[in-house]
C-alpha cells in the first residue's frame, strides 16, 4: 500500500471491494520507534473520536438506511477501510443494503447471494463469529480456489455479524490495503463497531415497524370515518335501488372518482340493467340496460365474476374500443368489481377516474370494503324484495284457489286462510287463523305433525289421502297436495291445499265394482269361447274322420262332388272356429310367434294350396310373380301362411267367377313387400279406413251367403303387427278391385338360409298297438276307433272316465287318446289316474275341443304326451302318435 493508501494491484471486484477512499484514522509512519508509538497514540486517540462520532450518529439515525450510511461512512474511515458494505438477511439469501467503493459490475452480481456462499461475510454470519483475514494464506484456507478464481484477488477483509440477542439481522464488512496488519485495538474497535451497529439497525427496524404501524392506524381511521356513512345508509336501504343510490353517492365521492355505476341481471339473466350512475353517463346510457354479452367492463366483470382493474388509459383502450364510452373520453384508470353474495355474482360496481393510476393502495382498500358491504346490503335488499313479491304472489294464490288453501307455521298454527277452505271446513279465516289444526280431530294431530315435519324438512307431499274435520264435528275425507314455503330468513313454513275426494272415492269404488264386473264378463266369455271351440270342433272331428274313411275304403264312387261339398264346408266351419279363437287370444296377448328365417315363397307355397279350393271351385285365374330366393324373412310359417291364406280367400270371395287374382313378392330398400291383387267389387271409399276393423264386412249378395265373420282382416293386421310389419289396401271404388300389401323387415341373405323341413310321411302300418279312445261324443270315438282298426291297431273304447279305467284295467292300452271335456271325471283327471297306474308304458295323447294355450299348458302337467285341437287330421295323427 501506498502512502496515499491505495491498495497495489488490487482490482476492486471482491466482495468488500476497494476505491480511492483514503484512510483518515489509520496512517503509517516511516519515522524512529518513538515517533512508531506517538503515531499509534494519534491513532488511538483518533479512533476513539471517530467511535464516538459514530454513537452520536447512531442514536440519531433514524431508519436502516440511515444506518447503513453512518456505518459506510463513519465505520470505514475509523478503521481505515478502503470499501465497506452492508448486507441483511432476507430469507435464505443476503440482501446488500447499501455499499460504498464497488464497481457496477460487481454489485449487480453480488447484490443478492445464499447465505452459504464462499465469502467472508457468510462464514461471520454462519459462525455468528468476526472474521479477520490478513494474508493469502489465511484466505486459501479460509476459501475455495473455485470460488476465488469468480472473486479475483484478495487483500486483507474484515466480516462481522450483526446480532442482537439470539437474532442474525445481517453482516457487515471492510476491504483494506493489503500491508495492513490488524492490532487488539483494531479487532476490539471493529467488533465494538459491529455490536453497536447492529443495536442501531435492530432499532431503526422498529422505529420503521412503529411508524407503519401508526400509518395503517392512521388509514384505518381514515377508512372508517368514510365507511361510516356508507354503512349507514346501506343499513337504512330496503330495496335494490336504495342500495344502488347510497353506494353509488358515497363511494364515488370517498374515492374521488369522476364516474359510478351499479348495475344488476335482469330476472332472465340476459341483461344487466343500470340501478344508478353518477358523473360522467357511461356508455351514453342511450337505455338502462345492456346485454350480458356485450364487451364493455360491467358486463365482462360479471360474466368472469373477477376483479376489472385498468390503471392507463393505454390499457383500457387496448382492451376495449373507445366507442363503448358513447363520445365521452375514455377513463385514465378503471376499477369494476363483482358484487359476490352467497357464492354467486348479484351485480357489478364501476368507478372511473380522468387520472391514470388511480386508485391508491388507501383508495384500493376502501373500494374493496365498500364491495363487500354492497354486495351483502344489495343481497339483503334483493330478498327482502323477493320475500315481498313471494307473499304478494302466495296471498293472492291462496285468495284465488278454487280449492282449500292454507299457510301453517310448522307447529300447525294457521297463519293464511282462503275463501274454499271457509266453505269447505265451515270456519271463518278470522276463527281459523292463529289456531293450530282446528280441522284435525285430536285423534288425528300426531300423524298430522308427522306430515308438517316432513314438509319442513323440504319434502313436498302429493296426494296424501287422510281425514279431517268440518265444524259442525262430521269427517271429510281428504287428499292433500303440500309443499314447503323457504322464506328469505331461512325460515319455513307449509303451503297446503286439500281437496274433498268423497265424490272421487265413490266413483273408484264404482269403478272397481265395474272391473269386477268386466272381468268376470271376460272371464266367463274366455269360458264360453273355450267351451264354444269345444262344442263347434267336436261334431267336426268325426264328420273329418268319416270323410277319410270315405276316401281311404273308396267308397266315394258317385259322390265325389258331394263329398268334396261336405268336405269344403267343414273345413270352412273349422277356419271360422280357428278365426274367432284367433282373435280372442290375440286380444288378450296370449299369441306367441315361433319365428325363424325362410323365404317368403315357401310361405306362399302354404298359403296358395290352403286357398286353391276356392280359387277352382270360382275358376279363378292365378298369377303368381314371387322369386324363388332372395327374399328372406324372420317368420313364424304358420300363422304367415294363415295372413297370406286370409288375403288370398278375402280375394277370392269378393271376386266374381272366372276372374283373376295376383300375387307378388319384392324387395324395397330393408323390407319385403307382399301383394294381393283382384279384379272385383273393390271396396268403397269410406270401407277403407276400417276395412282391418273387426266384424267389417262389404255388402254381400245372395251369393255371398258363404262369407265369413269379419274376422279375417283383422287377424291379418294383428299378425303382421306381431312380425313388426303393416299392412295396407288399395281400392279405386266399386267394381274396380283392390290391393292389399304386407310389408315385412327383410333378412340379409347373409343371415341364414330357410332350413329344409323333412318331407311328409304317408300313413303306413307300423307297429301293432293297443289303443284305448275315450270321447263322450261317440260318433267322434267309433269314427277314430274304424280309422286306427284301418291301420291294424287293436282298439278299445269308453265314453267317461270310470268306464275308461275300468277298460284299461283288462286291456291295458299302450296308448290312450282321451278327450277333455269328459263327464264324470275330466280327461286330466283320467290322465293322472291312468298315469299313476301304468307309468312311462301308456302315451297318452288329448284330442279336443279346447285349444286355449292354458289348455295346452294343463295337459302337459296332467302327463300328456301331446295335445291335437279338434278336428285333427287322420293322417297327421297316424304319422305323427303312430310312426
Amino acid at each position: 500500500m501506498d502512502r496515499a493508501g491505495h491498495w497495489e494491484g488490487d482490482s476492486g471486484s471482491d466482495l468488500f471491494f476497494t476505491s480511492d477512499a483514503r484512510s483518515s484514522v489509520l496512517r503509517e509512519e516511516s519515522s524512529a520507534p518513538v515517533q512508531l508509538d506517538e503515531t499509534h497514540v494519534c491513532g488511538a486517540r483518533r479512533r476513539l473520536a471517530c467511535l464516538e462520532e459514530i454513537t452520536i450518529a447512531l442514536l440519531t439515525a433514524t431508519g436502516e438506511d440511515a444506518v447503513a450510511k453512518v456505518i459506510l461512512e463513519l465505520g470505514a474511515a475509523a478503521l481505515g477501510a478502503s470499501a465497506a458494505l452492508v448486507a441483511m438477511i432476507e430469507g435464505e439469501e443476503f440482501v446488500i443494503l447499501d455499499v460504498r467503493g464497488m464497481p457496477e459490475a460487481t454489485l449487480a452480481q453480488w447484490r443478492r447471494h445464499p447465505l452459504d456462499a464462499s465469502t467472508p461475510i457468510a462464514m461471520a454470519v454462519r459462525t455468528r463469529a468476526p472474521v479477520f483475514i490478513e494474508t493469502e494464506a489465511e484466505w486459501s484456507a479460509a476459501f475455495p480456489d473455485a470460488v476465488r478464481a469468480t472473486i479475483g484477488p484478495r487483500g486483507p477483509r474484515i466480516a462481522l455479524p450483526l446480532i442482537v440477542g439470539d437474532r442474525v439481522l445481517g453482516g457487515m464488512g471492510f476491504s483494506f490495503p493489503s500491508s495492513v496488519r490488524f492490532t487488539e485495538d483494531d479487532r476490539a474497535l471493529a467488533v465494538t463497531l459491529g455490536r453497536q451497529c447492529a443495536l442501531a439497525l435492530d432499532r431503526a427496524r422498529l422505529f420503521d415497524a412503529e411508524r407503519k404501524a401508526r400509518a395503517e392506524l392512521s388509514l384505518f381511521a381514515r377508512r372508517l370515518d368514510r365507511l361510516q356513512h356508507t354503512t349507514a345508509a346501506l343499513a337504512a336501504a330496503t330495496t335494490p335501488l336504495e342500495v344502488a343510490r347510497a353506494v353509488v353517492g358515497d363511494a364515488r365521492a370517498a374515492l374521488a372518482a369522476d364516474r359510478a355505476i351499479l348495475a344488476i341481471p335482469t330476472p332472465d339473466g340476459q341483461r344487466l340493467v343500470v340501478l344508478e350512475h353518477e358523473g360522467v353517463a357511461p356508455w351514453g346510457l342511450q337505455s338502462p340496460s345492456f346485454p350480458l354479452d356485450a364487451d364493455i367492463p360491467p358486463a365482462v366483470t360479471f360474466r368472469t365474476g373477477e376483479r376489472l382493474w385498468l390503471a392507463s388509459k393505454a390499457a383500457i383502450e387496448a382492451r376495449f374500443t373507445p366507442a363503448i364510452w358513447g363520445g365521452t373520453a375514455t377513463p385514465g384508470s378503471l376499477l369494476c368489481h363483482p358484487l359476490v353474495a352467497r357464492g354467486r355474482t348479484i351485480g357489478v360496481l364501476l368507478f372511473g377516474w380522468s387520472a391514470e393510476g388511480a386508485p391508491d393502495a388507501d383508495g384500493a382498500s376502501i373500494a374493496e370494503e365498500i364491495v363487500h358491504r354492497s354486495a351483502v346490503a344489495l343481497d339483503r335488499a334483493m330478498l327482502h324484495a323477493a320475500y315481498e313479491n313471494e307473499n304478494r304472489t302466495l296471498t293472492a294464490f291462496i285468495g284465488a284457489c278454487p280449492v282449500a288453501a292454507m299457510i301453517l307455521d310448522p307447529d300447525g298454527t294457521v297463519r293464511a286462510w282462503n275463501p274454499a277452505a271457509e266453505r269447505m271446513f265451515g270456519w271463518s279465516a278470522a276463527e281459523a287463523v292463529g289456531r293450530s289444526l282446528p280441522f284435525v280431530s285430536p285423534d288425528k294431530r300426531p300423524e298430522s305433525a308427522a306430515l308438517l315435519a316432513r314438509v319442513a324438512a323440504g319434502e313436498v307431499l302429493a296426494g296424501v289421502q287422510v281425514e279431517r274435520r268440518h265444524k259442525l264435528g262430521h269427517i271429510l275425507d281428504m287428499s292433500i297436495y303440500s309443499a314447503p314455503v323457504v322464506h328469505g330468513d331461512g325460515t319455513v313454513q307449509c303451503l297446503s291445499i286439500c281437496m274433498d275426494i268423497r265424490e272421487r272415492k265413490q266413483a273408484e269404488a264404482e269403478l272397481r265394482r265395474a272391473y269386477e264386473i268386466a272381468r268376470d264378463a271376460d272371464r266367463r266369455k274366455d269360458e264360453f269361447l273355450a267351451l264354444l271351440g269345444h262344442e263347434l270342433r267336436n261334431p267336426l272331428s268325426p264328420i273329418l274322420t268319416a270323410l277319410y274313411l270315405m276316401r281311404l275304403k273308396g267308397r266315394t264312387t258317385g259322390i265325389e262332388r258331394e263329398r268334396e261339398v261336405i268336405e269344403r264346408q267343414v273345413q270352412h266351419l273349422v277356419s271360422l272356429v280357428d278365426d274367432l279363437l284367433d282373435v280372442s287370444r290375440i286380444m288378450r296377448g296370449k299369441i306367441q310367434l315361433s319365428t325363424r328365417p325362410m323365404e317368403i315363397a315357401r310361405v306362399f307355397s302354404q298359403a296358395i294350396e290352403i286357398a286353391s279350393p276356392l280359387f277352382e271351385q270360382k275358376r279363378h285365374e292365378l298369377r303368381v310373380d314371387v322369386p324363388a330366393e332372395g327374399l328372406l324373412v324372420d317368420v313364424d310359417e304358420t300363422r304367415m301362411a294363415q295372413v297370406l291364406a286370409n288375403l288370398l280367400t278375402n280375394a277370392a270371395r269378393y271376386t266374381d267367377a272366372g276372374g283373376h287374382i295376383a300375387v307378388a313378392a319384392r324387395r324395397e330398400g330393408g323390407e319385403v313387400v307382399l301383394s294381393v291383387r283382384d279384379d272385383g267389387s273393390g271396396i268403397p271409399a269410406e270401407m277403407l279406413p276400417v276395412i282391418f276393423d273387426l266384424f267389417v264386412q262389404g255388402a254381400r249378395g245372395v251369393d255371398r251367403a258363404g262369407g265369413g265373420l269379419g274376422l279375417g282382416l283383422g287377424l291379418v293386421r294383428s299378425l303382421v303387427k306381431l312380425h313388426g310389419g303393416t299392412v295396407s289396401a288399395r281400392s279405386d271404388g266399386l267394381g274396380k278391385g283392390s290391393e292389399f300389401e304386407v310389408r315385412l323387415p327383410a333378412l340379409s341373405p347373409r343371415r341364414a338360409s330357410s332350413p329344409d323341413l323333412p318331407e311328409p310321411v304317408s300313413p303306413r302300418l307300423g307297429k301293432v298297438r293297443r289303443v284305448l279312445v275315450v270321447d263322450d261324443n261317440r260318433d267322434a270315438a267309433q269314427m277314430l276307433a274304424e280309422v286306427l282298426t284301418s291301420h291294424g291297431h287293436e282298439v278299445e273304447l269308453a265314453h267317461d272316465g270310470p268306464q275308461a279305467l275300468v277298460v284299461a284295467a283288462s286291456f291295458r292300452p299302450e296308448v290312450g287318446i282321451l278327450d277333455i271335456g269328459l263327464p264324470v271325471m275330466d280327461g286330466y283327471e283320467l290322465a293322472l289316474e291312468l298315469r299313476a297306474a301304468y307309468g312311462d308304458r301308456i302315451t297318452l295323447v288329448a284330442v279336443t275341443g279346447y285349444g286355449q294355450e292354458h289348455d295346452k299348458r294343463r295337459a302337459f302337467e296332467a302327463g300328456f304326451a301331446r295335445h291335437y285341437v279338434k278336428p285333427v287330421a287322420a293322417d297327421a295323427l297316424l304319422r305323427e302318435v303312430f310312426p
